[in-house]
């Protein structure tokens, strides 16, 4: 049969190479068709295969929201330290810690105050609540929650009540009662 053979080797390239990738394709779904997908349609296992896909999207788009917010926090504590830093060398008595990786804490020995922040990464939130280290304080704040939510960036922001929050605005919220508290009734 020579005019099989010659109409084979007149294919275009393009042509040549549809029908390589169509074989490679076909001992792929081939393959793939192991004992315990043998019964399923190939339209079943494009949406299984469809579905573990959009799972495992889903699996990297948390983890990276998990890291940015992780880092969030990180540099959270950075900065509350170095406020604490710039407070302090005006002769205060406030002091900043870090106590394990979900846990902050700013003493003022001066207002008599202390804030506790405690990142919740599973709930995608921090805590925080103020109280009294002595007998200093005009009155202990009520704490309240910081709401951690991925930006329009991809990055970790804090919010309150919906309202994202700057940086320095979220210092300001959490450090003002501690380092700059109302007075005291003579």
């Amino acid at each position: 049969m020579p005019g099989i053979a010659a109409e084979k080797s007149s294919e275009s390239i393009p042509q040549q190479s549809a029908n390589a990738s169509f074989n490679i394709k076909l001992k792929h779904l081939r393959a793939g068709n192991s004992s315990s997908q043998h019964n399923m349609s190939w339209i079943e296992n494009y949406r299984r295969r469809s579905s573990e896909k959009a799972q495992q999207s889903e699996q990297n788009q948390e983890l990276q929201f998990r890291n940015a917010a992780h880092e969030r926090w990180r540099l959270l504590g950075e900065e509350l330290k170095s406020d604490v830093a710039e407070f302090d060398a005006q002769q205060q008595q406030a002091d900043f810690s870090s106590e394990g990786e979900n846990l902050y804490r700013v003493r003022n020995s001066a207002s008599g105050l202390e804030l506790t922040l405690h990142a919740d990464f599973d709930n995608s939130v921090v805590r925080y609540e103020y109280s009294a280290i002595n007998d200093h304080t005009a009155g202990v704040p009520e704490g309240g929650i910081l709401s951690i939510r991925k930006s329009s960036r991809g990055s970790a922001e804090f919010y309150t009540a919906d309202e994202r929050l700057t940086s320095e605005e979220t210092r300001q919220v959490l450090l003002e009662p501690v380092l700059f508290p109302p007075q005291r009734a003579a």
